[in-house]
């Protein structure tokens, strides 16, 4: 009788552990599952700025070269319109004398 209550008690004691160990680890194995899925997350929202900035940047750029190509064509007008009333004539008329 002895021997039938210690293995009930030892299987018992089993159990206890078995449950208690899940219960400890099945929270910490949960709580790595959310933070591996949110850590993917922060991943993929990490790749998609990443690709956002480089787009960005890309636009950027073509805006800079095109406001440098405008200043260019803007010199070449403007100078091209000064030689034009230089050399012809067409500057205006004068503006009047203050009075004195």
């Amino acid at each position: 009788m002895r021997f039938v209550v210690a293995i009930v008690i030892v299987v018992l004691a089993a159990a206890a552990g078995v449950f208690l160990g899940y219960v400890r680890w099945g929270r910490e194995t949960v709580q790595t599952e959310r933070v591996e899925a949110r850590l993917e997350t922060t991943k993929s929202e990490a790749a998609t700025l990443r690709t956002e900035n480089t787009e960005l940047g890309q636009r950027v750029e073509q805006l800079t070269k095109e406001q440098e190509r405008l200043a260019q064509e803007n010199e070449i007008l403007r100078k091209q319109q000064t030689t034009d009333r230089l050399l012809g004539g067409s500057g205006g008329a004068l503006p009047e004398l203050p009075p004195k």
